[in-house]
């Protein structure tokens, strides 16, 4: 029996909501094809409203942007649940989209009402509260695109994906920079995001789940028992995701006590190719991750192997030519993305780029950890590396400064990418037995 005819079987038996309508299926390239372009576009993208700020503010909006995303991202990372990818993992089709809507919208509602909760009780100014608050609503909107890509992913339709980040990304960055020129108004800027984002969701994704998606039914299904069966399922991938960012922002916060708003804006800025290039390493990992549950469901562990082996010569080819890079070219780069006095941090630009490389081959491991649907394996990984983030940034942030920031992260994605790497030996070898 062949993919489609299984798939709609379990469709017609297990989730009537689902109609069966054959859809070609994509190569493998194709897929990575539509989704490196989407995703460098969109990081980009999103680069650009940083330097937008950078360039026609000053390093306190800067900060105020970039602590806006780090404290409101952890949030929205954990109460994700990793939906979409344990929806892509789902190839027989155990549980309707319905469901993973209805779940990922309430979890998201679940998460601005902490954001609230949260600003409330730690005594930040008022303003920097409305930021914080705008982004964490744009975070929700960005939170509902996913759970539709997520089925999108399972169909291997990423051109539809890859198409919906191109015009989130350069929509959002024409319209944010345009209101913060016209302004020099962050929160207004982000209003300007906020209605982009809901536009692209209500007039593009949702309609993508009705053609290429094969659903008919009704978004929201309030089916007790499967939204805990599914709350259950994804909440280990929640805590990863979580750990994974807190990872990313912790030197940030350590920065924010150290050193002040402005330093914390430097390191963010400077960050901004890490997040960028970790976007595409993600969007890497959605093009291959069915491609990959296949592969480890039907046995094929040497194929399965060998395309992991593949994706992580991107982390090294990375931090072979990314870091020589960083010191030639650093200088000239900073100044023309930012200004003259950010180029004075090449050393920190190397660092971060170099750790990008570490975590891409990390990514990878854990790309396969979800493809094999081993969750729960990879919680005290990432806790692992948070716990090292802390330790590194206490330790070497008041002796170091930024540069300690930037080797506290290398440290603790050091630290995540042996711990997938074992995980993912031992799984594959209990697989094997």
């Amino acid at each position: 029996m062949n993919r489609s005819e299984s798939s709609a079987m379990a469709d017609t038996h297990s989730v009537p909501e689902l109609v069966i309508t054959p859809v070609a299926i994509p190569s493998l390239r194709s897929n990575f094809a539509w989704t490196l372009a989407g995703n460098l576009i969109y990081a980009g993208c999103q680069w650009g409203m940083l330097t937008s700020l950078a360039k026609l503010g000053n390093l306190s909006i800067v900060g105020q942007f970039t602590l806006g995303l780090a404290i409101s991202a952890p949030v929205f990372v954990f109460t994700n649940l990793q939906l979409s990818a344990v929806q892509a993992t789902d190839l027989n089709v155990e549980s309707g989209f319905g469901n993973y809507f209805t779940l990922r919208l309430l979890a998201t509602v679940l998460g601005l009402a902490s954001v609230i909760g949260l600003v409330h009780f730690v005594g930040i100014f008022s303003s920097m509260r409305v930021v914080i608050l705008l982004v964490s609503i744009s975070k929700c909107l960005e939170c509902m695109s996913e759970v539709t890509a997520g089925l999108l992913q399972r169909e291997e339709q990423l051109k539809r994906v890859a198409t919906s980040l191109m015009v989130r990304g350069v929509s959002s960055v024409v319209v944010f920079s345009s209101v913060f020129a016209f302004t020099h108004r962050i929160e207004f800027s982000i209003i300007g995001l906020c209605v982009v984002w809901a536009s692209v969701l209500l007039f593009y994704d949702l309609p993508n789940v009705r053609r290429f998606g094969r659903f008919s039914g009704s978004f929201f299904r309030f089916d007790r028992h499967e939204l805990l069966r599914l709350a259950r399922l994804g909440l280990p991938l929640g805590w990863v995701s979580t750990f994974a960012i807190l990872n990313v922002n912790i030197p940030r916060y350590f920065l924010q006590h150290y050193l002040g708003l402005a330093n914390q804006g430097f390191y963010a800025s400077l960050a901004y190719p890490v997040v960028g290039i970790s976007l595409v390493v993600s969007a890497l990992s959605i093009s291959v991750t069915t491609r990959l549950a296949r592969l480890f469901a039907s046995g094929d562990h040497r194929q399965f192997l060998g395309l992991l082996k593949k994706l992580s010569m991107l982390g090294f080819l990375t931090i072979a030519a990314g870091v020589p890079l960083a010191f030639v070219l650093g200088r000239p780069l900073l100044i023309f993305l930012y200004r003259p006095e950010y180029a004075d941090h090449v050393d920190l630009f190397a660092i971060l780029i170099g750790t990008a490389g570490v975590g891409t081959v990390g990514s990878f491991f854990f790309c396969g950890l979800t493809a094999a649907r081993c969750f729960r394996a990879q919680v005290p990984v990432q806790f692992a590396g948070m716990l090292i983030a802390v330790i590194g940034s206490a330790l070497l942030i008041p002796r170091f400064g930024l540069n300690g920031a930037g080797i506290a992260l290398l440290l603790s994605t050091t630290t995540i990418m042996l711990g997938g790497l074992w995980t993912m030996l031992r799984v594959l070898d209990r697989a094997r037995r």
